[in-house]
């Protein structure tokens, strides 16, 4: 069921899916991938272009260190090989932009200036 909701882009009935799927059932293996692979894209739908909140960081001054580990953590949970669900492919995608982004000092100091920029 929660897919059919992704596949209609209803990202939060999806997310209500599965989140009263780990409630019934804890034990139940895959879910929390599946959870944050809907959950790259709904804030991708909300924020789009925010890379900071692709990866769920709040503060945009962390350190490169917490970047890549954020990185790495939803790499590897949403990857397709481990997350069999639809969201996968595109929530990887996006997850790669913002490293992308944020990985690479100049690149990403030119996007926190066009960041504060269109904030104003």
């Amino acid at each position: 069921m929660a897919e059919d909701f992704f596949m209609q882009r209803q990202y939060d009935l999806a997310i209500f899916s599965i989140v009263s799927a780990k409630f019934k059932n804890p034990q139940l293996p895959g879910l929390n991938n599946y959870l944050n692979a809907y959950m790259v894209h709904k804030v991708e739908s909300i924020m789009k272009g925010d890379w900071y909140a692709v990866l769920g960081i709040k503060d945009h001054g962390v350190g490169a260190g917490e970047i890549k580990k954020r990185y790495k953590g939803l790499a590897v949970m949403i990857h397709p090989d481990k997350c069999s669900s639809v969201a996968a492919e595109g929530a990887t995608k996006l997850i790669n932009e913002a490293w992308e982004h944020l990985s690479d000092a100049r690149k990403r100091e030119a996007y926190d200036r066009f960041l504060s920029s269109s904030k104003r």
